[in-house]
């Protein structure tokens, strides 16, 4: 079978009541991923599929499949077998890779969990995974070593590197040769069988873990080849757990997608990277792109150079030509229109490809390389309903589906629908409705198919029977020229707009309050405005509510030997 070619957005003939782009069905009779991309990857062997920027390490595809079935035979006589749960706990890198590919071959379940996880965290989701096997970088080797011994089953633990304390050797694995009689494990029915388990982000409560089907996988990678219209080499610093970056990863096997595997982000880092690889293509989010243009590099290209060097009172040495970008992925949080014009103004040459998914539903909208033109008419929308879905609008009160043009709370149904939270029937079966996936997101659609998401439906403030929408306080306050970043929390008694200042400015509760005062009406105004140096985020950039709602509203209660005060500040 070929690499998957997707029809564009069609409108549906139900566009009143749903938006309904279901048809296009991508062929389910790929015996699984580790047969399809066994095969896929037995071909232009000599072709670059990964390059690791931390160690130097370039692969083939012929490489990454050839380590992969020497690892894959190896696990094998470990004990590895089909079904079996494969943790991976580390930064992404090109061992990572093989670990991934050989787990699929043997029909194993590839079980990434966020490195930036806590160890309570983590300790909860392993045992209740109850891996064969944990890789894990060293970063993680203490935390790991520390899980190993509350596991109620035995589970072996490699390290990705050198011998650390109790762990294998990652380099240890390889004694096999590559076997030309080696053959993956054929999956009956990749609809309904388990490729991945993936966390939540854990931005609004503790992490889940989710089950998505070798099919499912198949399809969200599909999708993000057809939003970057099959790009030749690609960056991420995303982690593995995140639904986008696992699609990303099986784009390499799946369509000679070069991946660049950057270390840890930083502006000037990021730079580098795609100036000497002469990269096209980024998975950044906003956040990070919005980090990127910040770079003096970049800024420096507006100004004429004598001019920036006299504005910001030093002298520099600029080396990098990101010319050779074409596209960034953003809106993994929130995008603002504003934030939209500042990067089109310092970095015009770049399409930014906004995009909406969720790790249950996967994929949803997407702005597309193809429809990019149409895009830039729509700035508040997060993308076009991708094909293989379905959704519908439900008002907030009557709980009935409200149409176009309205805003409830989004529900999905499609090809990137779930199986299931991993051992928690109660919340799968609480999570949907008639087929239909609850987002818990706040949403709309217009008449084209463009969507437009207000934010989660727990970031609704009501207050004195009147709804507040956090993101458009939001984006009152990011009006202010003195404010970099702001979010707001509330509830029936409260609305706390949690505000940080741009570097080296003053800016005083008073001369905000006022700022918006004059913007929005009396009921919208926020009782407290805090200025915070940042916010606590997830990976991908998402800030963790749950955190600010925590510390900003809940009631402390303070004990004395002599009374009980309490403070809700």
């Amino acid at each position: 079978m070929n690499n998957v070619k997707l029809a564009p957005y069609k409108r549906s003939s139900s566009m009143k009541s749903v938006v309904d782009t279901m048809d296009t069905r991508i062929s389910t009779n790929i015996g699984g991923l580790g047969r399809r991309y066994y095969d896929q990857l037995s071909q232009d062997l000599d072709k670059i599929i990964q390059v690791d920027v931390t160690n130097g390490v370039t692969e083939t595809k012929g490489s990454v499949r050839g380590r992969a079935i020497q690892l894959a035979l190896e696990m094998r006589s470990r004990g590895v077998s089909e079904n079996d749960v494969i943790v991976i706990v580390s930064r992404t890198h090109a061992d990572q890779t093989v670990v991934v590919l050989a787990s699929l071959f043997l029909g194993a379940i590839v079980a990434p969990l966020n490195p930036e996880f806590s160890y309570k965290e983590s300790l909860e989701l392993v045992k209740k995974l109850k891996p064969k096997m944990c890789f894990c970088d060293i970063r993680m080797v203490s935390q790991m070593e520390r899980i190993m011994p509350m596991l109620s089953h035995a589970a072996e633990l490699i390290h990705f590197g050198e011998k650390s304390g109790s762990c294998v050797p990652f380099s240890k694995l390889f004694a096999h040769k590559e076997s030309e009689y080696f053959q993956p494990v054929f999956i009956e029915n990749p609809v309904i069988t388990v490729a991945f388990i993936l966390p939540t982000q854990g931005t609004t409560g503790n992490p889940k873990l989710i089950c998505l089907s070798h099919q499912n996988v198949f399809g969200q990678t599909a999708l993000l080849l057809h939003i970057f219209n099959y790009p030749d080499k690609i960056i991420s610093f995303f982690p593995l757990c995140w639904i986008i970056q696992t699609a990303l990863t099986c784009a390499s096997f799946e369509a000679n997608v070069m991946r660049i595997l950057p270390g840890a982000f930083t502006e000037r880092s990021a730079c580098k990277i795609i100036h000497d690889f002469e990269v096209g293509y980024a998975i950044f989010g906003t956040d990070y792109a919005m980090k990127l243009i910040s770079n003096v590099a970049i800024k420096a290209r507006i100004l004429s150079l004598p001019d920036f060097i006299e504005s910001n009172n030093f002298g520099a040495k600029f080396d990098f030509n990101l010319n050779c970008l074409k596209c960034i992925m953003i809106g993994t949080v929130n995008t603002t229109k504003y934030d939209i014009q500042q990067l089109k103004t310092l970095m015009p040459h770049v399409k930014y490809l906004q995009c909406y998914c969720l790790t249950e539903t996967g994929l949803i909208a997407a702005s597309t390389i193809r429809n990019y033109a149409e895009s830039l008419e729509k700035p508040d929308s997060v993308g076009q309903i991708l094909c293989n879905g379905k959704i519908k609008i439900m008002d907030l009160d009557s709980r009935e589906n409200a149409g176009p043009d309205r805003f409830g709370e989004l529900y999905f149904k499609g090809d990137g629908m779930m199986l299931g939270y991993f051992k928690e029937t109660d919340k799968t079966l609480a999570a949907m409705e008639k087929g239909y996936f609850k987002t818990g997101d706040v949403a709309m659609y217009d008449e084209e198919g463009w969507l437009y998401v207000q934010g989660r439906l727990e970031d609704v403030i009501t207050r004195d029977d009147r709804r507040i929408y956090a993101i458009e306080l939001e984006n009152i306050i990011l009006m202010h020229p003195l404010v970099k970043d702001v979010a707001v929390v509330g509830d029936s008694k409260q609305v706390v707009a949690c505000v940080v200042r741009k570097r080296d400015t003053s800016l005083s509760v008073e001369k905000l309050t006022k700022f918006i005062s004059e913007r929005v009406p009396s009921y919208h105004m926020p009782t407290k405005i805090v200025f915070l140096d940042g916010f606590p985020r997830t990976t991908i950039g998402s800030v963790k509510r749950k955190i600010l709602r925590e510390e900003l509203l809940t009631i402390k209660i303070e004990y004395s030997s002599s009374f009980t005060s309490i403070n809700v500040d």
